[in-house]
C-alpha cells in the first residue's frame, strides 16, 4: 500500500475538529433557546381582561338635604332666628364684670374667616428614578458548564496535538496516526480532565436531584451530593498524582499542585468556590430605602459579593488555561521540540476565552443593573464652596495658586493672604496647647467678650 500526497491533510487534522465542535455548540445553544421560548409562550397568560359592568352602577344615591352655610357662621336654631346673640351669665366683658342673663348685645358683623397657613413639612429625599431594565436571556447552569467543559477538553486536545503531532500525510512517512500517542502520559490526561470537569459533574448531579427528589429533602440531598463529588474528585486527583510522583521530578509535581496554594490563599478551606461558580442560587436584589444604614448595608453586601465573583472569575479562568495549555508543555519530554510561540499563544487565547465566558455568566446585565440601582441611593459628595467668614474666603483665594513645599510654610501662607491694611497675625500651636485652653483664651480673647 503506497501513500499519495494529500495537501488537505493539515486542514482535516487541525481545523475540521474545531469547526465541527463550534457548529455543535451553536446548534445545541439554539435548540436550548428555542425550547425555552416555546415553554414560555405556551404557559403565557393573556393580558386581555374582561370588562364587567357593576350591577349597582345604575343605582342612584338618595338625595341628601343640605344647606350651604358660610364659613365661620353657626347654624340658626329655633330660639335664635333673628340673628341676636344671647350671652350667658358666665360670659364676661372686656373689663371683667359679669353681665346679666337678659342683657342683649347688639349684633356685630361677622369677621371674615382667618385662614391659618398649614405647616409645611420638610420633604425627605426623593427616590432616584430607576430605569426598567429589559430581560436578557442567559444560559442555564448545566448548559454553561457543558459548553465550558467541551471548550476545555478541545483546548487540551489541541495543545497535545501541537506538541505530539506527526506528518502522517507525507507520501514517504512511516506514521499512520496523527499523534504520537505513546508519548502522552495517561495519568496527566486524567488529572487535567478531573480538574476541568468538577463543576460539570456538580451541575449535572444538581439537575438530576431537582428532577427526582422532592423539595422537602432537596437541601439534604444536595449537601450529600456535594460531599460525594468532592471526595470523588479529590480521590481521583490524589490517585493520578501518586503515579506521576513515581515518574517525574519534584519540580514538575510542584507545577502540578501549585494552583492549590493559590486556592487556599484566596478562599481558605471553603469547598463551594471549588465546585460552584455562582455564590448562591438566588441573586441579590435591590430594595429602595431612605434609611442610610440600610443603604450602606446593601451596598456592602453587593461589594463583597462582587469581589467574590471577581476572584472566582480570575481563579477559574487562570486554572483552566493553566491545566489545559501550560501543564502539557511542562510535562513534555526534554528531547521534544515544539513551537513555543504557538503554545504560548494558545494559552493566552484560552485564558481570554474562559475569562469572557465566566464574566458574562456571573456578572451579567441584571446583576450590573442591581448594583447600579444601589449605587444611586448612595448619592454623591458636593463640594461646599460657601466661605464661613471673610478671613477664610481670603485665605482660600490666596491658597489656590500657591505651591506649598513643606508643612511649616502654611503659617506664612496664611499670614500673607491679606496685604491691605496689613497681613494677618498667626500663632503656631502645638499639641500641648490643646490640653487646656485657658492660656490660649486668656491670651487671645481677654477683654473681648462680656459674660452676663
Amino acid at each position: 500500500m503506497s501513500w499519495t500526497e494529500n495537501e488537505s491533510g493539515p486542514f482535516v487534522v487541525f481545523f475540521l475538529p474545531a469547526v465541527v465542535g463550534c457548529l455543535t455548540i451553536l446548534l445545541a445553544r439554539r435548540w436550548t433557546n428555542s425550547q425555552v421560548t416555546t415553554s414560555t409562550s405556551s404557559t403565557g397568560v393573556s393580558r386581555r381582561r374582561k370588562i364587567i359592568k357593576d350591577p349597582l352602577a345604575k343605582r342612584t344615591l338618595p338625595p341628601i338635604a343640605c344647606k350651604m352655610v358660610t364659613p365661620g357662621s353657626k347654624k340658626a336654631t329655633g330660639v335664635n332666628k333673628k340673628g341676636n346673640n344671647i350671652v350667658n351669665e358666665e360670659d364676661i366683658n372686656g373689663v371683667g364684670k359679669r353681665i346679666g342673663k337678659s342683657t342683649r348685645v347688639t349684633p356685630v358683623a361677622p369677621s371674615p374667616p382667618v385662614v391659618v397657613p398649614e405647616p409645611k413639612l420638610v420633604e425627605g429625599p426623593t427616590h432616584p428614578k430607576h430605569i426598567p431594565f429589559p430581560y436578557i436571556p442567559q444560559d442555564g447552569v448545566l448548559l454553561f458548564e457543558t459548553m465550558t467543559f467541551v471548550f476545555s477538553i478541545v483546548s487540551t486536545g489541541l495543545q497535545f496535538l501541537n506538541l505530539y503531532r506527526t506528518a502522517w500525510w507525507l507520501p514517504h512517512s512511516y506514521m499512520t496516526q496523527a499523534m504520537h500517542y505513546y508519548l502522552i502520559d495517561p495519568h496527566l490526561v486524567g488529572f487535567i480532565v478531573t480538574v476541568v470537569s468538577r463543576r460539570f459533574l456538580m451541575a449535572a448531579t444538581l439537575q438530576v436531584l431537582k428532577y427526582f427528589v422532592d423539595s422537602k429533602n432537596l437541601k439534604q440531598a444536595i449537601a450529600a451530593a456535594r460531599l460525594f463529588i468532592l471526595g470523588v474528585v479529590l480521590g481521583a486527583l490524589m490517585w493520578c498524582t501518586y503515579f506521576m510522583v513515581l515518574k517525574y521530578p519534584l519540580v514538575k509535581i510542584f507545577y502540578l499542585c501549585y494552583p492549590a496554594v493559590i486556592y487556599f490563599v484566596l478562599f481558605g478551606l471553603q469547598s463551594s468556590p471549588f465546585l460552584d461558580l455562582n455564590n448562591s442560587e438566588n441573586p441579590p436584589l435591590h430594595c429602595c430605602s431612605h434609611d442610610p444604614q440600610l443603604v450602606r448595608d446593601e451596598v456592602e453586601v453587593l461589594r463583597q459579593d462582587f469581589n467574590l465573583k471577581v476572584k472566582k472569575i480570575l481563579f477559574n479562568s487562570v486554572i483552566g488555561a493553566y491545566y489545559t495549555s501550560f501543564v502539557p508543555c511542562c510535562f513534555a519530554q526534554t528531547y521534544l521540540y515544539y513551537d513555543v510561540y504557538a503554545a504560548s499563544q494558545q494559552t493566552v487565547f484560552v485564558w481570554a476565552g474562559l475569562f469572557g465566558r465566566y464574566a458574562a455568566q456571573t456578572i451579567n446585565a441584571t446583576y450590573c443593573d442591581v448594583a447600579h440601582r444601589a449605587a444611586l441611593h448612595l448619592g454623591q459628595w458636593i463640594p461646599d464652596k460657601t466661605p464661613v467668614d471673610s478671613m477664610q474666603s481670603v485665605i482660600e483665594k490666596s491658597v489656590i495658586n500657591t505651591i506649598v513645599w513643606a508643612p511649616s510654610q502654611w503659617a506664612t501662607v496664611y499670614a500673607l493672604a491679606r496685604k491691605v491694611p496689613k497681613p494677618y497675625k498667626d500663632e503656631v500651636l502645638s499639641h500641648s496647647d490643646f490640653g487646656g485652653c485657658d492660656a490660649i483664651s486668656e491670651r487671645s480673647f481677654k477683654g473681648k467678650f462680656v459674660f452676663l
